[in-house]
């Protein structure tokens, strides 16, 4: 019986991923349970309250690595970009937590995107908050989405979209520090990261990029001190293979 070793994969990163959450909720549930005991002594409700912290860490760390894996069921569809982009302003807002300013720049006449929104929603939301992760304090994260011509060369063989009439290209700028030239070619590597944050998981660059080119797609990348940049290249009007 032949196995396809890509189905494998993705069936398997389901799997692991639904067990450990299981686990982690079961492992969260009872920290808190234990929490709730007024008679604890302060030492120990603060170690309580590491323990349950790391418990949720690692819940989302699952949540993160099982969109790694291809979904079982895709639903291909025109999203119109203008709409997408307001409508997720509420989210861009959460993961900048009035840290860094925000400013979009999206007009209402761009051609459609050819996706699945959920994937489409994921990928731009990794890129936003490792934008807004990498910035001070005070910094501004700008989003300017645009519509390139025919003559834009095909940024993946990858995905189910075919050669589109048009790419929409989301470019997502922080003025932080930048990533030094030596690790370019490291920042989509899983668990690569740059950021000295306890939490940091080194994932989303990962999944971004690999939502992307399953929608047909890619991502350049340009960083300087002061100015780094993802660019999003997605398909827009398109027929599916």
């Amino acid at each position: 019986m032949h196995i396809d070793q890509s189905d494998f994969h993705d069936q398997l990163v389901r799997g692991l991923t639904h067990k450990m959450n299981n686990i982690l909720s079961l492992f969260h549930g009872y920290i808190g349970l234990l929490m709730d005991d007024k008679k604890l002594d302060p030492a120990t409700a603060a170690g309580l309250a590491r323990i349950k912290e790391g418990a949720k860490a690692a819940s989302d760390l699952m949540d993160r690595t099982k969109v790694l894996a291809r979904p079982s069921s895709v639903v291909w569809r025109e999203v119109n970009t203008a709409d997408l982009l307001t409508g997720m302003r509420s989210n861009f807002d959460t993961i900048a937590d009035g840290r860094v300013k925000l400013e979009i720049d999206v007009p209402n006449d761009l051609p459609s995107i050819w996706a699945d929104i959920t994937r489409l929603k994921t990928a731009i939301t990794e890129v936003v908050r490792n934008a807004c992760e990498a910035s001070e304090a005070g910094g501004v994260v700008k989003i300017e989405v645009r519509a390139e011509s025919q003559s834009s060369t095909n940024p993946s063989a990858a995905g189910k979209a075919a050669q589109p009439i048009t790419w929409i290209s989301i470019n997502v700028t922080d003025n932080g520090g930048g990533v030094p030239p030596e690790l370019d070619e490291k920042i989509f590597h899983p668990f690569f990261t740059t950021k000295h944050k306890q939490n940091a998981t080194g994932l989303g660059l990962t999944v971004a990029l690999g939502l992307v080119q399953q929608l047909g797609g890619g991502i350049r990348f340009q960083s300087n001190p002061g100015n780094t940049s993802f660019r999003l290249l997605l398909p827009s009007r398109t027929r599916q293979v």
